[in-house]
């Protein structure tokens, strides 16, 4: 991981998307605003005592303690199970069927925004670590608006 003023940069050694298995590096940018995730991950890096220039995994299982938390294994990431139970206890209250959302709904809703706001496909696909066009067709929710414009468009 190489840490910038404006951005972060995340190597990822492997996953089901990298075709050529040579790993592939994230970028994301700091932006000013609470939401920030390169400000929220730097503040996430200081409170768990993790060096900026660490080889060991970022996410790991953590233990209740008395003083607050305990990291369990730096050496051990933490499991997609864990992380679903995490995301559902973040949004129960906030969504009416949280039975619905799963953390796939997080691709959905990056791919989405990014075609709103009118990002080049090239980009987020990358972005998303998408394999293919229509794997990450699959992802986008098209608005409304936009499906409603190709019936209003055909001159009839």
């Amino acid at each position: 991981m190489l840490r910038k003023i404006d951005h972060v940069e995340i190597f990822i050694e492997s996953s089901k998307t990298d075709v050529y298995r040579d790993g592939t590096r994230v970028v994301i940018a700091k932006v000013c605003s609470d939401l920030c995730p390169v400000s929220n991950f730097e503040l996430y890096l200081k409170l768990a005592g993790i060096p900026d220039d660490s080889q060991d995994y970022v996410f790991v299982a953590v233990s209740k303690c008395d003083s607050g938390y305990k990291i369990r294994d730096r050496g051990k990431p933490l499991s997609y199970t864990r992380v679903r139970e995490i995301f559902l206890e973040a949004f129960t209250g906030i969504v009416d069927d949280i039975k619905a959302y799963g953390l796939h709904s997080l691709r959905s809703g990056g791919a989405t925004a990014s075609v709103i706001r009118g990002i080049p496909d090239r980009l987020f696909k990358r972005h998303g670590r998408w394999r293919s066009e229509s794997a990450k067709d699959g992802y986008v929710k098209d608005p409304l608006t936009e499906r409603l414009s190709v019936s209003k468009n055909l001159g009839l």
